[in-house]
């Protein structure tokens, strides 16, 4: 408590961080992870905003843009895979700061592509690092709060990501349309550097990994009197935290003392659900504009609303979270976002029904995500906490590498009617078919190429 001498020889940190009172300092550290994570959100998503600029300057049809969203998501499955576990050995602060460095440099070095495939290896490159950012925000956030609040600080902390992506989204739009796509990579690589020199100066290493590390208990000190300046740390020798330590290798130990289902199931979670969240992100700008007959600017803002749902949901989620447990709340959740995908590809010929549609779905699947990730720092102790949380993301984004391809494919393979058709794209699809796939058949493609060529722009699709 503070103000309360503790002159035992070890001093319980666990006990410490789970009290109620929260702190500036926490807050800070918190509002901190947030401000990355709001970058993440629109470097992943910014692709998807300027995909007709894209196609126009390289000169390349739609489908063509399929692979740099390909070689994005493979490239942040292998930094989950590669660079996360590192953070268990050298520290989360490290990670966070150099990659998101190299994030803000190689987003710049896009802007010097001249072709799809240039900027593939861009985008493959830069997402490979930043790949790692994730998972040690999580890390960061559970090791400085309490049990008790942990699932809901969580769930919010995805409102960055989801202010990034929807906020940064429109943004991005609105600098394509005026001084083409190179203007929102510009954003994009100038603020993570920006965001890295704050970063420095104020977040700290997280405080139950220095515990742990067993050799720097000044640190440990300091970072307790920075959360309460009255504790009195007077003859206390060591710290201690409360949690089960395997003694293996992070990798390893996932599997071990009857984890094996859990990370299994985990890992099915987040594929499931990013494979859903890239599909809709990368294609949705695109598929409004054509089908629902929108302009650039519009098509985003409307997109913009899947993110705009994402921010609401943590609030509602973390709610019936506390009170309900994650499975089940998780379960009830993915079934409502199926049917509101189902309602995207119905409702797609109008635009106002396809914006409530496209929240909808933004409210359930973005919130899932917070959830799952919520749920994944609450199975694992601070030893394996980050691989834990970066594994079960590589698994995600393994399997959300498939969701950009399969809208490049439904949109060569589907022979849909051109923009000016109001006909809903998805009535033909089997009801019987899972949310996901009846998702992706509802996806148009253009024509093939049978002499009917891809209309040009002109009053309805301009982009500048």
């Amino acid at each position: 408590m503070s103000g309360t001498s503790h002159g035992s020889v070890v001093f319980d940190v666990s006990a410490f961080l789970d009290r109620p009172k929260f702190g500036a300092h926490r807050i800070l550290i918190f509002a901190l992870c947030t401000l990355v994570m709001t970058v993440d959100g629109y470097d992943v998503f910014v692709v998807g905003y300027v995909v007709p600029a894209l196609a126009q300057d390289f000169g390349v049809p739609l489908p063509a843009v399929t692979s740099i969203f390909v070689f994005q998501t493979i490239g942040l499955g292998l930094g989950a895979y590669a660079v996360s576990p590192f953070a268990d050995r050298f520290g989360r602060r490290n990670i966070i700061l150099i990659c998101t460095a190299l994030l803000g440099v190689l987003t710049l070095a896009g802007t010097l592509a001249t072709s799809v495939a240039e900027l593939a290896v861009f985008r493959f490159a830069a997402s490979f690092f930043f790949g790692a950012v994730v998972p040690n925000l999580v890390a960061v956030t559970s090791e400085y709060c309490s049990r008790r609040s942990r699932p809901i600080l969580l769930i919010i902390l995805f409102m960055g990501y989801t202010v990034g992506a929807g906020g940064g989204g429109s943004i991005a739009s609105a600098l394509a349309a005026q001084f083409g796509w190179r203007a929102a990579f510009w954003m994009g690589g100038l603020t993570p550097l920006v965001v890295v020199a704050i970063l420095y100066v104020l977040l700290p290493e997280s405080i139950r990994f220095l515990v742990l590390k067993g050799d720097r208990n000044d640190e440990v000190a300091a970072r307790l009197r920075r959360i309460d300046p009255a504790l009195d740390l007077s003859g206390t020798q060591g710290f201690t935290i409360h949690e089960e330590k395997s003694g293996a290798m992070p990798m390893i130990a996932l599997f071990r003392d009857g984890r094996a289902p859990t990370t299994l199931l985990l890992w099915l979670s987040y594929a499931m659900n990013l494979f859903v969240l890239t599909f809709i992100a990368s294609w949705m700008p695109t598929f409004l504009r054509v089908f629902a007959g929108v302009e650039l600017k519009q098509a985003g803002a409307i997109a913009a609303l899947f993110s705009l749902g994402g921010i609401v949901s943590p609030l509602i989620l973390g709610y019936f979270i506390d009170r309900h447990g994650a499975t089940r709340v998780l379960a009830a959740n993915y079934v409502a976002a199926g049917v509101s995908i189902i309602l995207i590809g119905l409702w797609s010929g109008d635009a106002t029904l396809a914006a409530i549609a496209v929240f909808c779905a933004g409210l359930f699947v973005i919130g899932g995500q917070g959830g799952i990730n919520a749920l994944a720092a609450m199975l694992y102790p601070t030893e394996m906490r980050a691989t834990g949380v970066g594994w079960a993301l590589g698994a995600g984004r393994v399997a959300s590498v498939f969701g950009p391809l399969s809208g490049g494919a439904c949109w060569r393979a589907s022979g849909q009617p051109p923009p000016s058709s109001r006909r809903s794209p998805c009535r033909s699809s089997s009801p019987r078919l899972p949310p996901s796939v009846s998702a992706s058949r509802a996806m148009p493609t253009p024509h093939r190429r049978t002499g009917t060529p891809w209309p040009k722009a002109g009053p309805s699709s301009k982009t500048n």
